[in-house]
């Protein structure tokens, strides 16, 4: 073997070895950061005896900060650099919980929403911008894929602490800030990647010319954070609606979040293999007969927890995939703008679901809310047909 090829296999192992180290320093603050802390968040204000609307309201203000702060997250990366960026919105998050332990102020806690807000969306466009440009071409729909699976499993993981100290929140503000350290630690051991280098940031990385190349990327993300959100917020009183009880509506939620877990490295490889316009058009597809499938299969437990497990693997696709479409057509210095917009999308979406879907929930005998998802779903999937493929514009050129 030669020495040329020894390099070789020595600079993929370290590439390797470095995305490991996002992936893993991601996943600690995605426990704490979308699932932990709201959880624990919700508890302490319960037991201050605030009404569950203005608890709401609190939590909703993390997500108000994603939307208002994603965009400006690009530049910080083009100043500070990708390794900065993901600790300082890390180190941001242990501000934050910190904040938890000054008791009894309403206007503090909002704080501390808005600050773990803050940090959540430096690390999801920070670890997102940074795993697109560490993965090799050839690899970068797994490489997503699995950062994807991970945030699935954090938002699994993110409650148990919370659950396990029940009453005694300094003991979860502990767990949690020992979760952020060790993510911060990660962080220092991601990758170096090449910064962008060209003049032209304000002009080509600008978000119309973002807009302009990727709009499906960012109608995929806002369909599955609208999906992903009504299903949450709505499927157990769906199954409720249909006679269900509380566990077994609670247990199909389960299995539809494990299927967005499980089945997003599958769906990195096929985009790796046929390309991310194909496997777009699978999780379309399979959506639409999945949710036609759910009405015709409502009372059948069974054969309904298949369906929300295949389900739930394609809705979550749809954001992994727009990811995977965003890596391979931006240049290096419009990959954090694109990451950005993306997060932005899906939150927007996120907003979105609940509130549409709930006032739809009832109509059509109970399945207003899974028809008009496959409504949306299929106008996008037409929409996707008729467009042509953009351009690539990746770094390699």
């Amino acid at each position: 073997m030669s020495t040329l090829e020894v390099q070789a296999i020595s600079g993929r192992h370290e590439n390797h070895l470095g995305i490991a180290f996002i992936n893993a320093g991601s996943l600690m603050a995605q426990i704490v950061q979308i699932a932990g802390f709201p959880t624990l968040l919700a508890l302490v204000l319960a037991r201050l005896g605030y009404p569950s609307w203005l608890i709401g309201a609190v939590i909703a203000s993390q997500w108000f900060a994603v939307l208002v702060l994603a965009p400006f997250v690009p530049r910080l990366i083009q100043r500070f650099g990708l390794r900065w960026s993901a600790q300082a919105g890390t180190t941001l998050s242990i501000v934050a919980i910190l904040f938890i332990l000054i008791p009894g102020s309403l206007v503090v806690t909002t704080l501390s929403a808005l600050l773990m807000g803050a940090g959540l969306t430096i690390r999801w466009v920070v670890c997102d911008t940074w795993i697109v440009r560490a993965a090799r071409e050839n690899e970068r729909g797994r490489a997503i894929g699995i950062h994807e699976t991970l945030m699935g499993l954090g938002l699994a993981l993110g409650p148990l602490a919370t659950m396990a100290t029940q009453n005694y929140e300094t003991a979860a503000i502990a767990i949690y800030g020992i979760l952020l350290l060790v993510a911060v630690g990660c962080f220092v051991q991601g990758p170096n990647v090449d910064e962008a280098d060209g003049q032209d940031e304000d002009m080509r990385s600008s978000v119309p010319h973002v807009l302009w190349l990727m709009p499906l990327a960012l109608l995929a993300a806002l369909a599955a954070g609208y999906i992903e959100t009504a299903m949450v917020s709505l499927m157990p009183l769906y199954l409720l609606g249909f006679h269900y009880p509380e566990a077994s509506a609670l247990t199909m939620l389960s299995v539809f979040g494990f299927g967005g877990t499980l089945l997003q490295v599958p769906l990195g490889w096929i985009a790796d293999r046929w390309g991310f316009r194909s496997a777009q058009l699978l999780c379309v597809g399979t959506i639409i007969v999945g949710g036609l499938l759910i009405v015709l299969s409502i009372g059948s437990p069974w054969h309904l927890g298949c369906i929300l497990f295949v389900w739930g693997g394609c809705v979550g696709g749809l954001n992994t995939l727009a990811v995977i479409e965003a890596g391979s057509t931006l240049r290096p210095a419009m990959a954090g703008t694109g990451m950005a917009l993306i997060a932005s999308s899906y939150t927007l979406g996120g907003v979105l679901g609940p509130i549409v879907s709930g006032s739809v929930l009832n109509l059509l005998e109970g399945h207003g809310a899974i028809v008009i998802i496959i409504c949306l779903v299929s106008i996008y999937g037409l929409v996707l047909c008729a467009s042509p493929r953009p351009p690539i514009t990746s770094a390699q050129d």
